[in-house]
């Protein structure tokens, strides 16, 4: 009977430690949602907008910028378009199978090869600077959309990891189209991987 009891305890340890997020999944989620939220194609600037930015920060527009000129420019103009993104409560399951010729561009062979949906504590959602996480649009910014996230899958050596998201203006997830990205730890730190 103790060993029943034992299998019974082990079995619920188990299946409860892949049921909830870890440390790794929201440090992946919120470099994922920091990159996400970049405007990329969705917000329009003119050239007087650029050019009042670019002499207030010393940065010369003829020739080619530096990233962290590009930086620079993109931070000025997220501050004075108040950008606002809303995040799904919940990540979606993953299926290391469903995208496993992605997964095997990057040499990654998931620790779990199936992962159950899970809700995420938004608390430890963390908003990129100039960036404001709300429910809703509330009409005092520019939204950018709404982000659904999968289930991260990390690599077996727990140095990669691969997350599959979709950003939507509407927020309908039937709207958007699945995108990826991938991660490496370096020092400890989780850094996307071009």
């Amino acid at each position: 009977m103790k060993n029943f009891y034992l299998i019974l305890i082990i079995i619920l340890v188990y299946s409860c430690s892949s049921k909830n997020v870890s440390s790794d999944e929201y440090e992946i989620i919120n470099e994922a949602i920091a990159e996400i939220v970049q405007p990329y194609g969705m917000t329009s600037m003119s050239q007087e907008e650029l050019t009042e930015i670019a002499s207030a920060n010393g940065i010369s527009l003829s020739g080619s910028m530096s990233q962290k000129n590009v930086k620079i420019i993109q931070d000025a103009v997220a501050e004075r378009r108040k950008f606002e993104f809303a995040v799904d409560d919940s990540i979606r399951q993953s299926y290391a199978e469903k995208v496993q010729s992605v997964l095997d561009l990057d040499s990654i062979k998931p620790k779990n090869n199936e992962l159950p949906s899970a809700l995420l504590d938004l608390s430890k959602i963390k908003s990129p600077e100039h960036y404001q996480r709300v429910d809703k649009p509330s009409g005092n910014g520019e939204y950018i959309g709404k982000i659904i996230l999968n289930r991260p899958l990390i690599d077996k050596s727990g140095e990669k990891a691969f997350i599959m998201y979709c950003k939507s203006k509407s927020g309908k997830e039937q709207e958007c189209y699945p995108r990826i990205l991938t991660f490496k730890k370096r020092h400890n730190e989780w850094i996307r991987q071009d």
